[in-house]
């Protein structure tokens, strides 16, 4: 029941953000009573932890997916990572980066924009931790620019026959990650 509740949240909040859907609709589209629901969730917070824990395990697989693709250096690695964006631009469905959104929703202070900042570090500790591997003369700036161009692709959305952000920043990646090995190679 509880995974019933938190896929059908999860499907709403997409498209209808946090604060557009009710307890009572997710009751309703999950087709769970009223008692079961409070009894998996004391609150709509808690349903909403439980949604954000589930999209970063999702995120989390999806960029190791991404990046462990049959690549042969650290450095295809870190591009390739950004093919993680790729999945989320399918037309007609990309409605923004789930935490982007929540972020956008979330009251500073509250135990939502803490789960959302702890997945933003999470995942830059990863890229962080895959720019070490790789060698690059700066292996935190290099990860916190990483990490900013991913966001930004995912704020920009879904490709477009003009812009396509994720093919955009995963080509600045390229350039910056062999800038960064570059200079970390003895002249």
């Amino acid at each position: 029941m509880r995974d019933r509740i938190v896929r059908t949240a999860a499907a709403l909040f997409y498209v209808d953000g946090l604060r557009g859907v009710g307890v009572n609709r997710i009751i309703e589209e999950a087709e769970v009573a009223k008692a079961t629901f409070y009894r998996h969730f004391p609150s709509k917070e808690h349903l909403v932890l439980a949604y954000l824990d589930e999209m970063d395990r999702l995120w989390k697989i999806e960029l190791r997916r991404a990046a462990g693709q049959e690549t042969d250096t650290s450095a295809d690695r870190l591009t390739a990572m950004f093919d993680a964006l790729l999945w989320e631009g399918h037309p007609g469905e990309y409605r923004g980066a789930a935490f982007q959104k929540a972020s956008a929703e979330a009251g500073a202070g509250s135990a939502v924009h803490s789960r959302i900042a702890e997945h933003r570090a999470g995942v830059l500790e990863w890229i962080r931790l895959m720019t070490r591997q790789a060698g690059a003369a700066d292996p935190d700036g290099l990860a916190g620019t990483l990490a900013l161009l991913m966001e930004g692709a995912q704020a920009l959305g879904m490709p477009t026959p003009d812009h396509d952000a994720p093919r955009l920043a995963q080509a600045a990646a390229r350039h910056l990650i062999q800038e960064a090995l570059a200079a970390a190679t003895p002249r």
